[in-house]
């Protein structure tokens, strides 16, 4: 039984794996676009700069993502401990966007992004995608779902690269 659990885990990390390389192979390669944003809250960050300090999750989510209202509560929650920038993709109007957040009580900075423009700029194919930013380049790259474990998991891996 534990010979089976294990090569069910194993063949889930490789066919995961193969999943977030095969929807990474469009993110920018080297130099990031431009990553000097404006948060709802007019909070100014340059994401490069700020993750040569330490890494930097980017959340990519929608208002309008299933999956994202599932995950943003435990993303919300991984702000209080790492550095998160979330962009909201195609989600409306900053009042839209703002009001959800309150709705919600999200507390994440977040860049709108109403046309996708950012979400293209970068290559994200769906949402949720995170990407982990370290040293002004995507350390790693996932989407769809993930846990706060796992996103700690690859800013860990990213810190100590």
């Amino acid at each position: 039984m534990i010979r089976k659990t294990l090569l069910f885990i194993l063949l889930a990390l490789v066919v995961v794996t193969v999943m977030d390389l095969w929807r990474g192979k469009d993110l920018p390669k080297g130099a990031l676009p431009d990553t000097r944003w404006v948060t709802l809250n007019e909070q100014h960050i340059d994401l490069v700069e700020q993750s040569y300090g330490e890494p930097v999750i980017v959340y990519f989510w929608g208002s309008w993502c299933p999956v994202c209202h599932v995950l943003t509560p435990s993303v919300d929650w991984v702000d209080n401990y790492l550095p998160v920038v979330s962009v909201a993709m195609s989600s409306g109007s900053p009042n839209q966007v703002q009001r959800y957040l309150q709705t919600n009580n999200y507390e994440l900075a977040v860049v709108n992004d109403p046309d996708a423009a950012i979400s293209h700029q970068w290559g994200v194919p769906v949402t949720p995608a995170f990407a982990i930013v370290r040293n002004g380049e995507i350390h790693s790259f996932t989407a769809g779902v993930t846990t706060p474990l796992g996103l700690y998991a690859r800013w860990l891996w990213a810190y100590l690269a």
